[in-house]
């Protein structure tokens, strides 16, 4: 039998290393903060072994995954070298035959080796249950405004503060994704948990309005109706350098702007069909100033400034120059 710990424990164990044996799919979807992947099966052969086990039995799906596995050995052997000094937890999706063999396999060579209980899926519990009992003790200063007003610049420069659509890699709109690889729930839960620990001593955190989803992700209620009780503040800026900012994000390369056109072939929902044209035809010209200019006032500030009316806000801040915005805000912030 091996060495067994729950998840509580395990992260509080000093000097230790979590090994995820999972496949490289489920690996990138989510894991445990700073956890390293050591497959015992790649996706395709994970795929391979399902079959088997659908279409055939489950003694020859792990017998074709042992197969897997064994020709791996002389380099897992290899990996784990490198934490020799450390206390080694390793963990599958539920704490099952994956984890328990490398378990074996390193116990055998001389190293500290707990298999997680449960697995991943304990862990991906805890966040949840942390979430949704989170007691945030500093104030939320929420930053609201149009798109492209320098919201994301400021959080990226003022201290204390919580990019939401860069935990989730998602703008949160319908061309929230383009340039993008967006992230999964898990690991945006996981990502924002540790933020969240991380500042909760602090006065404050600024914070983007958003609304309670991001593309296709969603903000934890604990925390959502914490923003609903923020301190608005309403951030401006000169449609110009709004245009500029738009075709820096979203037209810097063609992969984007392919994705640009692709996702504008829907808009004749939202914006008229004459609009609509002049904007394809503006990004088949190379007019990129043109076609964001398109975007911005016939597409995204007719869908946000609804919500955005319906709000009170404590102060306007002008960001033109993002340096001098995050000097005002500071100010006002402490006064």
């Amino acid at each position: 039998m091996v060495n067994k710990i729950n998840i509580k424990e395990a992260l509080e164990l000093k000097e230790a290393v979590f090994i995820d044996v999972r496949s490289p799919g489920e690996f990138v979807g989510d894991h445990i903060l700073g956890a390293v992947n050591l497959p015992i099966l790649t996706d395709e052969e994970r795929h391979e072994v399902g079959l088997i086990y659908k279409q055939v039995c489950q003694k020859e799906a792990i017998e074709k995954g042992m197969e897997f596995y064994e020709k791996k050995i002389p380099a897992m052997t290899k990996f784990v070298e490198e934490f020799k000094d450390k206390t080694i937890v390793v963990y599958c999706w539920r704490g099952g035959m994956r984890s328990e063999v490398i378990t074996t396999l390193f116990e055998s060579l001389g190293f500290k080796t707990y298999q997680l209980k449960g697995g991943y899926k304990t862990y991906r519990a805890l966040i949840l249950e942390e979430l949704n009992e989170f007691k945030l003790k500093p104030k939320l200063i929420v930053l609201n405004g149009l798109t492209c007003t320098g919201k994301t610049a400021l959080l990226q420069k003022l201290p204390n503060s919580i990019d939401l659509e860069g935990l989730a890699q998602h703008r949160g709109s319908l061309y929230g994704a383009v340039g993008l690889k967006p992230r999964t729930q898990k690991m945006f839960d996981n990502l924002l948990l540790e933020k969240l620990k991380e500042l909760n001593e602090e006065k404050f955190i600024f914070i983007e309005g958003e609304s309670r989803r991001i593309g296709n992700l969603m903000i934890p209620e604990s925390l959502w109706k914490e923003m609903l009780k923020g301190t608005n503040v309403y951030v401006e800026r000169d449609l110009p350098i709004r245009v500029k900012e738009t075709v820096k994000e979203y037209f810097s390369n063609e992969k984007m702007i392919a994705g640009i056109k692709k996702v504008s072939e829907s808009l004749w929902r939202v914006i008229s069909k004459k609009k609509k044209e002049e904007m394809l035809q503006a990004l088949e010209n190379k007019e990129y100033e043109k076609a964001a200019e398109i975007l911005l006032t016939d597409y995204y500030d007719p869908l946000y400034n609804h919500s955005l009316k319906k709000k009170e806000y404590s102060f306007t801040v002008n960001c033109n120059d993002v340096d001098d915005c995050v000097k005002e805000l500071m100010e006002k912030v402490k006064d």
